[in-house]
Order: structure tokens, then sequence, then C-alpha cells
């Protein structure tokens, strides 16, 4: 199986440190997929032209949507919306079609900036099935992931320095809390 730096390697013109700062977004993405209830793409403008899916995770919180893994392969439906996000560099939302579901899927592209440079789309795929009657353990998750993907468009989530040991890295079922700007637990 290639990894994210040999897909890099051969769809796109990314310098090595912003290789490496989507190394480190992969790393920690299993917790944010848990917090979204959603398969998470990510997404990196090719050499010729097109959408590369640079990488992929599944969530242990709800079904994935995808079967296959599209690791190396190109965009497909959801390139329009990967446009939108890189043209107005905001967080986008919009249904895509997705092989094989009978519905349309919700995507949210979310700008991934690396030093002020937006440098690939993180999409949060998901089925638009059973999304209206969501309980409070839900809805606390997706607050925790919303504000996860403002970290991550404005470039601040995952933070520069040595990347830690991906092997342990958690997920939402390790535990969590959540604390406010003085640093207290909510």
């Amino acid at each position: 199986m290639a990894t994210l730096a040999d897909v890099a390697r051969q769809h796109t013109s990314l310098q090595a440190e912003q290789v490496e700062h989507l190394t480190q977004l992969v790393a920690e993405w299993g917790f944010l997929a848990d917090l979204s209830f959603a398969d998470l793409l990510l997404y990196v403008p090719g050499t010729d032209g097109t959408w590369v899916v640079l990488a992929q995770v599944r969530p242990a919180t709800s079904r994935t949507i995808y079967v296959e893994d599209y690791v190396g392969q190109t965009a497909g439906a959801a390139g329009p919306l990967l446009e939108q996000v890189v043209q107005t560099g905001d967080l986008c939302e919009s249904d895509i079609t997705v092989e094989g579901l009978p519905e349309p899927a919700r995507m949210l592209g979310i700008p991934v900036r690396f030093r002020g440079e937006l440098i690939a789309v993180l999409a949060r795929e998901t089925s638009t099935r059973n999304t209206s009657h969501l309980g409070e353990l839900e809805r606390t998750y997706l607050a925790v992931f919303e504000r996860f993907a403002v970290m991550v468009s404005e470039g601040s989530f995952p933070s520069e320095g040595p990347l830690e040991d991906s092997s342990a890295a958690p997920r939402i079922g390790d535990g969590t809390i959540l604390l406010d700007e003085d640093a207290r637990v909510r």
C-alpha cells in the first residue's frame, strides 16, 4: 500500500514541509472521523489539474459510505465543491453523488492551510439518512468536530512540531475532556 508521501510524490507538486503537515493531520484524524460520524477524505490538487485523494479514514462511530479505498484516485463528483472551497477559502457544504448510495451524500469541504497557504481540502462525507434525530451526545461530538474544522481551516491544527507516535493516536472511545478558553473542564 502506498504511503501518503508516495501518493503526494506521484501526483502532486507539494513541498516536503507541506506533506509533513498533511502527514501530521492524518496521524490525528481518526479522532476527527469519530467525532463527525463520517468518512474523511483528504483531497489535494494534482499536477494534471485534477483533485487526488491523498488519504482516507472511516469512523468508528458510524457506518462508512465507502466500501472501497480511494487513495490515489481522482475526486470525481466532489470536484466542484473542492473548487468552491479553493475559490472562497471557506468551509463549503453540498450534496454529492456517491456510487452505490441510493441517496446523495453530504460533503463538508474544509480548507487545509499550512503557513497561510491553502494546500488541501479535508472532506467530511456522510450519508444524508438519519441525520435529523441526533441526541445530545451526537450534537456535542459534532460541535467539537466543528471547532477542529475551524482550526484546520485556520492552519492551527495540527500544530507544527515533531510527529508523535501515530500508532497510539486516540479514538473517541478512549475518552474526551473538553476545555473552555480558560482551560476549565466543561
